[in-house]
């Protein structure tokens, strides 16, 4: 097939400095080279498409190509330049054009990327445990009387951990008040003030879509890496410091978990049912935290999770496929088959 990739071209490199994480969650070089390098190993033509201010006009043209030239499906990894609905951007092209394409459709990702909105949809189903939460959109925002303490301050539509620093997990008012006034400055308006929940973290990777939905082996986040007197969070200077200082992925994540059976089965079905609920396709990560007494708390999901084909790099979703017997070419495949099933293409 002639599969084209999107793409968004990481140029930065991992800063502290809040002012320089805006392209954090694009993807480097030899990501792109790397899938690149898969597809063609599965036998297809790969067409390249920096998602740009651009993209639809490439897009368009290899649409309009003759037979046989033409694209036959996109493999989607963009996230999109800017605005709260980024992750949707080149979904939507791909519908207007009527080109198939991999991962979940406009509307998944929308939902998914904010935050508060995914909570709102799975706590009005019911049958999920959410943390206790409040979202600040203006200046003339009040904290609840009953706010308990501690709470962590998030941007509400980012991920890789963008703006989520040590420092973003606050035991006062005074603290609270001045980081949700740090990353608003920095990042989208609408900040996420969420209950902090002490525990053990969990991240879940799925394979398919619909009912075909598949869990691979549960990976635990580890925290004896942290520095004495940090909140054990999947932070900032965890994912982009501290994790670059490690000589094993092993020395990061535990995968699969050490948890017993009760608990595996309970993460497998209830990510199943997020994924069904949210009508997420193909792909994705979600993450959750377990407390001592053993109450799963739903934290997020990444409906465009990091895939970096490097092994010895600090990337889940790969680190899970590889657990369950899939290397990256495989992974790679099985993620474009899911997408062609559904559009009743053959991959071969």
């Amino acid at each position: 097939m002639n599969v084209a990739l999107a793409f968004n071209i990481k140029k930065s490199k991992p800063s502290t400095d809040l002012t320089k994480q805006k392209d954090l969650e694009f993807d480097s070089p030899a990501v792109i080279k790397g899938i690149t390098k898969s597809l063609e190993e599965l036998g297809h033509k790969v067409l390249k498409v920096e998602a740009d201010e651009s993209a639809f006009t490439k897009l368009k043209k290899l649409r309009n190509l003759p037979a046989g030239r033409q694209v036959d499906i996109l493999f989607n990894i963009a996230e999109g330049l800017r605005g709260d609905a980024r992750e949707s951007q080149i979904p939507m092209y791909c519908e207007v054009l009527d080109i198939p394409y991999t991962h979940s459709n406009p509307t998944t990702h929308a939902i998914t990327l904010n935050k508060t909105f995914t909570k709102l949809i799975l706590k009005g189903f019911g049958g999920f445990n959410i943390p206790q939460s409040f979202i600040v959109q203006d200046k003339n925002y009040e904290i609840p009387k009953d706010l308990a303490y501690p709470v962590i301050v998030k941007p509400n539509s980012e991920g890789s951990s963008k703006g989520i620093m040590d420092a973003n997990v606050v035991e006062r008012e005074r603290d609270l008040r001045k980081r949700i006034e740090i990353t608003t400055e920095n990042f989208t308006k609408e900040v996420l003030v969420e209950e902090y929940i002490e525990g053990r973290e969990f991240t879940v990777a799925t394979l398919g879509s619909g009912k075909n939905t598949r869990v691979l082996p549960i990976i635990e986040q580890k925290f004896d890496l942290l520095p004495k007197g940090k909140f054990k969070i999947a932070s900032f200077e965890l994912k982009w410091i501290y994790e670059y200082k490690m000589k094993s992925v092993s020395d990061v994540y535990e995968c699969p978990a050490k948890i017993d059976r009760d608990m595996r089965l309970k993460i497998q079905r209830t990510t199943k049912d997020i994924c069904e609920l949210l009508d997420v396709r193909d792909a994705a990560r979600v993450d959750y935290r377990l407390t001592p007494r053993g109450k799963l708390y739903f934290l997020e999901i990444n409906t465009l999770p990091g895939i970096n084909p490097d092994p010895n790099e600090t990337s889940c979703y790969p680190l899970a496929a590889r657990t369950a017997g899939l290397n990256f070419t495989k992974m790679i495949g099985k993620i474009l088959n899911s997408a062609s099933k559904r559009y009743h293409l053959t991959t071969s």
